[in-house]
């Protein structure tokens, strides 16, 4: 079946849930009502239009209807556990939502189309899938009134964080500031010159290039506790496992970025008289480059996760989100938890759509940007 025509049934279902359905099993309240029956037929107009702007509309009204029973339910505050009619009109709703969004990812493009409607094909299916996650996880929990001490809702969440937002920044300072940032420098400025060293050596590409791969794969939660005892259970032992995840990407990306050459280009180079250190600015820094990248991508990732598990690992003072997340954990403060969590994977996805910008803006000339740019 085509998309549009799963959102239309998923709208007859919301409706029948409003109009007929129970909201709770304790009454006998409905979710009738002016406002959600517009929306659901809203919702069954837009589907039977299906195109793509009407069915881009029936995304953001579909979302609202996910939410009405939720609000309603939330709203009778006397613990009651939803019943056949708040299900009908929630997932039928999401289901409206999901299959608009795909309607818009699967429609073909126009030649001629407005650069605006390409973009909004583009855009709008990542944007939902958000919202649809969220409404699910606050739908679940308040319709299975789920308490607070075994999985928090999204509204506990969302007020731990604004009620311990100043708290969770500091926590961020001490893991992303000294931990994170500190290790991830010293890991890429020396992983990248032991990649040069390496990339003009064929003694240790023999030699040393295996060992590096090798090293690599040592699992963090063995090496963590050795750290600590090094160099300490402050932020300089968890800075240490940034620096080890960071360098060996580094160094494995960088040889394999420097010695990968285009011949005809490097015998071009020296045809023309060109020294090591021309050969190294024109042909194999610029060929490194997205290579490079890529391993800075991936540390990203693995050192946000690694650092969290060394503070997990190496007992300290109680400063840093992986603290932070492990003792909420411990008393079953679990809005804190996913507060950190939150905090932290903003953070994250900031740092590598920096990266990922950087790289766009130093790397535009590479095949991989040539269509986009096109």
């Amino acid at each position: 079946m085509k998309p549009i025509w799963t959102a239309f049934i998923a709208a007859l279902v919301a409706l029948l849930g409003i109009g007929l359905g129970p909201l709770a099993q304790e009454g006998s309240s409905t979710l009738l009502g002016f406002f959600p029956v517009l929306l659901a037929l809203l919702c069954l107009g837009l589907a039977l239009i299906g195109k793509l702007i009407p069915a881009t509309l029936a995304v953001p009204v579909a979302l609202i209807g996910a939410y009405l029973p939720i609000g309603k339910l939330s709203a009778l505050g006397n613990g009651s556990v939803a019943a056949w009619g708040y299900w009908a009109n929630f997932w039928g709703f999401l289901l409206v939502a999901f299959f608009a969004a795909g309607r818009v990812s699967l429609s073909e493009a126009d030649g001629n189309e407005e650069r605006a409607k390409k973009r909004l094909r583009g855009a709008l299916p990542p944007a939902t899938v958000p919202f649809i996650l969220l409404l699910i996880w606050q739908g679940l929990v308040i319709g299975f009134q789920v308490p607070k001490g075994i999985f928090p809702g999204v509204h506990h969440v969302y007020n731990q964080l604004a009620s311990s937002l100043g708290v969770l920044l500091t926590d961020s300072y001490i893991t992303f500031v000294k931990e994170v940032q500190f290790g991830f420098l010293i890991g890429v400025s020396a992983g990248f010159l032991v990649g040069i060293a390496i990339a003009y050596s064929r003694f240790l590409q023999n030699g040393f290039l295996p060992i590096a791969a090798a090293f690599g794969a040592v699992p963090i939660v063995g090496l963590a506790p050795v750290l600590g005892r090094a160099f300490g259970v402050d932020w300089q032992s968890k800075a240490a496992v940034v620096v080890i995840v960071t360098f060996f990407p580094v160094v494995l990306n960088t040889v394999q970025g420097l010695t990968q050459l285009d011949t005809l280009k490097l015998e071009l180079l020296k045809a023309y008289a060109a020294n090591p250190w021309q050969i190294f600015l024109k042909l194999r820094l610029p060929n490194a480059l997205p290579f490079l990248f890529n391993a800075l991508k991936l540390a990203a990732v693995l050192s946000v996760i690694s650092v969290i598990v060394a503070e997990f690992l190496i007992p300290g003072p109680p400063r840093g989100l992986g603290q932070r997340i492990s003792l909420s954990a411990r008393q079953g403060a679990y809005d804190t938890v996913f507060a950190a969590i939150f905090v932290s994977s903003l953070i994250s996805i900031t740092i590598y759509q920096l990266l990922s910008w950087l790289e766009r803006s130093l790397t535009g000339w590479h095949p991989s940007y040539r269509e986009e740019g096109h």
